[in-house]
């Protein structure tokens, strides 16, 4: 059984995927980083979702990260941690970076630990001017894994990294936009209109052009011996032999907007 408070709601093209623990402002228990991966998944392979959202419920946080007192009791040793808390967790952060559709988080509240981790890990995040981001493992003695400090080298930049990572400094919305965190700030009045046109916009897109273009970017942060550019080749030819490519053309030619069906 998937666990309930990571919830889904469709408002095609658009899909809601909802962390929904407000009482404990929204952070994670173990099973809720397993029930976001298969969410995830269930929406990529949703014919008719074009854009995945994240939000949390309430309006007092996106998330609070890992719920360190729901866990500290259960393990027993430092490599029972690291199997229960932190690979699930990792995975987590990798498969919404992988994803292969848009994602955009949508951010009220808090924002704190593995909750502003999965929103570095979407393609977009637009923020309440009364947001509060931080990233504390510094705070508690932890080791930050590689593939977290990997993704915030590639969003906020080194410099910007090392400032997040090493001070675990708490940012207000300006200051996090200032930094990378986030792209857009909104008041919370406006917010979930901003979020939805920024969806409407990119679900607009043929989903295989959309698609090239993310896989694209994700190629580009590779070493180049790493880089699979037979497969993203593949995919340009995809995009050319589609019949978005021809109703792209035709729209053009009639002077009207194009009407993609991801084909």
């Amino acid at each position: 059984m998937l666990d309930e408070r990571i919830e889904v709601e469709l408002e095609l093209p658009l899909a809601w995927i909802t962390i929904n623990r407000p009482e404990k402002h929204n952070s994670f228990a173990t099973t809720m980083w397993e029930a976001l991966i298969e969410r995830i998944h269930e929406l990529e392979d949703h014919p008719d979702v074009r854009v995945i959202l994240f939000k949390g419920a309430g309006d007092k946080a996106f998330s609070a990260g890992a719920d360190i007192d729901g866990f500290r009791d259960k393990v027993d040793s430092e490599d029972e941690a690291l199997t229960k808390v932190d690979k699930p967790t990792e995975s987590a952060f990798l498969v919404t970076e992988r994803c292969k559709k848009p994602t955009i988080s949508v951010i009220q509240g808090i924002c704190f630990g593995g909750g502003c981790a999965i929103a570095l890990s979407t393609d977009f995040r637009l923020a309440s001017d009364d947001s509060r981001f931080a990233i504390t493992p510094v705070r508690l003695g932890l080791g930050y894994p590689y593939e977290g400090v990997r993704r915030a080298v590639e969003e906020l930049g080194p410099s910007n990294a090392r400032l997040v990572l090493m001070t675990a400094r708490r940012f207000n919305a300006d200051e996090a936009k200032e930094v990378g965190i986030v792209h857009e700030v909104h008041s919370r009045e406006n917010l979930m209109d901003a979020a939805k046109k920024l969806g409407m916009e990119l679900a607009a897109n043929a989903p295989k052009s959309v698609a090239t273009i993310k896989e694209s970017v994700a190629q580009a942060l590779l070493p180049e011996s790493e880089r699979d550019l037979e497969n993203l080749d593949a995919m340009i030819k995809d995009c050319f032999d589609s019949e978005d490519f021809r109703e792209g053309l035709k729209a053009f030619n009639e002077k009207r907007p194009p009407e993609f069906r991801g084909r």
